[in-house]
């Protein structure tokens, strides 16, 4: 036989008998499909940017100064200054809900 054809039958025998993870006969810890390990790395890269997002939302200046402002309403309102009426009113405009 001619030695390009030997080294072809070789290739192809090497890649049946030592198949990849998730392409084996389902009898070691790789075999049987691709698995989770497939969805944990993007569960995780989901999280960790999600999380990343959240606090990025929460420390924004336009929160923290709706968040102030609805304070100092809720403690005039405390104080008896303005009525419930006009605090909802006004959580609205801070809401943008008007």
């Amino acid at each position: 036989m001619p030695r390009e054809i030997v080294m072809l039958t070789d290739v192809v025998g090497y890649v049946y008998a030592h198949p990849g993870p998730g392409w084996g006969d389902g009898r070691g810890p790789w075999d049987g499909g691709a698995g989770w390990w497939l969805i944990f790395p993007a569960l995780f890269w989901l999280l960790v940017l999600s999380s990343l997002g959240y606090l990025i939302y929460r420390r924004s200046p336009t929160r923290l100064a709706r968040s102030a402002a609805e304070r100092v309403l809720a403690e005039r309102f405390a104080r008896g200054e303005i009525g419930e009426e006009e605090l909802k009113q006004r959580r609205a405009v801070l809401r943008g809900r008007s």
